[in-house]
C-alpha cells in the first residue's frame, strides 16, 4: 500500500514520514526543524540534485529521529517507503547555504521527535 493510503497517517488525510537520527539528522538540526517548520536535504554523495529524503510511515517505536507530515506529495516515481522531494517545483525550494552548497527545503509539521 502506498503512503497515500497508509492507515497510520497523522490526521487521516496526510501521510506520515520519518527521518532517523544520523550524521545528516543530528539532534541540533531538530531544533532548527521545529523552529522553522522546514526540513532541508542536500545531494546524495556523488550526486548533484538536492533532495529531502525520508522513510515512509511513522517513526518506529524506540527509534531516535523525527516523525512529520507535509501537504506536499513526494516526487513522482518515489518508492513509497523511501520518499524524496526534489526541486525546484511547487512547494520545494532550492537554495544555497552559506557554504555554497545547494539544498532542497520543504515545509513540514513535526509530529514527534525522540532526539532531544
Amino acid at each position: 500500500m502506498d503512503a497515500e493510503g497508509d492507515p497510520e497517517s497523522g490526521d487521516g488525510s496526510k501521510p506520515v514520514y520519518h527521518r532517523l537520527e544520523s550524521p545528516t539528522q543530528p539532534p541540533d538540526i531538530v531544533f532548527v526543524q521545529q523552529r522553522t517548520g522546514t526540513i532541508r536535504g542536500y545531494p546524495a554523495m556523488g550526486r548533484f540534485i538536492p533532495k529531502v529524503k525520508a522513510y515512509g510511515g511513522p517513526l518506529p517505536q524506540g527509534a531516535r529521529g523525527i516523525e512529520f507530515t507535509t501537504g506536499l506529495p513526494p516526487d513522482d516515481g518515489s518508492v513509497p517507503s523511501l520518499p524524496v522531494w526534489s526541486g525546484p517545483r511547487r512547494g520545494v525550494r532550492v537554495s544555497t547555504d552559506d557554504q555554497g552548497r545547494d539544498f532542497a527545503e520543504i515545509d513540514v509539521t513535526i509530529l514527534k521527535e525522540s532526539q532531544i
